[in-house]
């Protein structure tokens, strides 16, 4: 797993050589010809963690999350599933309040088989404050995700005939397309199929996109990052009460697109192998993978 790949100015400064013949040495990192001191503590968390720390920190908050995040998660409420579509709801009015799974329907872009349904789901808490974000695109974000729908939030939906089914249940049924029709040519190729949102085998756990409680939705303990599938490099946020939220930097070695995983052809290691990323999760954490199509986790430590 390549490390550094997205840390600012700090955590990865370059050693610059002293370009004249007599060579004095390395010369000290500059930023806009100033000197840079390098972060060692950031660093020497970075590497054994993947958190990023000090300065750096701000620039993974896009904006301030909601403080409903620290509240317990919610109870699967088994109502009728409901579609959403472009447009904004009220959690409570316009639909069941509960913890829900969430199917973004798929696209296809080839020229002569053009059906595009994208959705970029955002809830907001009762004062306005990001609870949750998604983007639905079979290419740039994850289809599945699971998250509390809690009362009183709004849920704004943009994007190009967004369609996302709303499921009130831990896991999908054997018909998960039952509200929505697939592209024609997803089918004709069998690429409609869907993984559930939460699985475990022992100590591994698959986790999609979403909102998850330690000890409710998966063990506490220490966790190894065994593997990110995503399209691009990410993160994962925890919350922990009492504390300021934390950030834990997610990379991949290679682009993935929202294909099962027992379709993804191994892909030799090019760079030498690096221990795992570890992260110490406690009872009543919060950890949200932003924009992960899955997730693959092993715990190490029992708490």
């Amino acid at each position: 797993m390549k490390k550094f790949n997205r840390l600012v100015l700090g955590l990865s400064t370059g050693l610059v050589l002293s370009g004249c013949s007599s060579f004095m040495g390395l010369r000290q990192p500059l930023y806009d010809g100033q000197p840079v001191e390098p972060d060692e503590e950031a660093i020497a968390t970075y590497e054994k963690t993947g958190e990023i720390s000090g300065e750096e920190k701000e620039y993974y908050f896009r904006y301030p999350f909601s403080e409903d995040i620290y509240q317990p998660s919610l109870d699967y409420s088994e109502n009728e599933p409901v579609l959403l579509t472009d447009s904004n709801y009220k959690i409570g009015e316009d639909l069941p309040a509960g913890r829900v799974s969430l199917l973004g329907n798929g696209s296809a872009f080839a020229s002569d088989n053009y059906e595009v349904h994208v959705g970029n789901l955002k809830i907001y808490d009762e004062q306005g404050e990001i609870y949750f974000e998604n983007l639905f695109h079979s290419l740039y974000g994850p289809l599945v995700a699971q998250v509390d729908f809690r009362p009183g939030h709004t849920i704004e939906i943009i994007g190009n005939d967004a369609e996302i089914s709303v499921f009130y249940t831990e896991n999908f049924p054997e018909n998960p397309y039952q509200l929505m029709d697939p592209p024609q040519v997803l089918e004709n190729l069998g690429r409609i199929g869907v993984e559930q949102p939460l699985t475990q085998d022992g100590d591994i756990v698959h986790l999609k996109a979403g909102i998850y409680e330690v000890g409710l939705h998966l063990e506490a303990g220490t966790y190894e990052v065994l593997d990110v599938f995503a399209p691009q490099s990410t993160e994962l946020y925890l919350f922990r009460e009492g504390e300021e939220p934390r950030v834990f930097e997610l990379t991949l070695n290679e682009i993935i697109y929202n294909v099962d995983e027992e379709e993804i052809e191994e892909v030799p290691e090019e760079t030498p192998e690096i221990d795992p990323i570890q992260i110490d999760l406690q009872e009543g954490d919060k950890i949200y993978p932003n924009l992960v199509s899955s997730l693959i986790l092993k715990r190490v430590v029992e708490k």
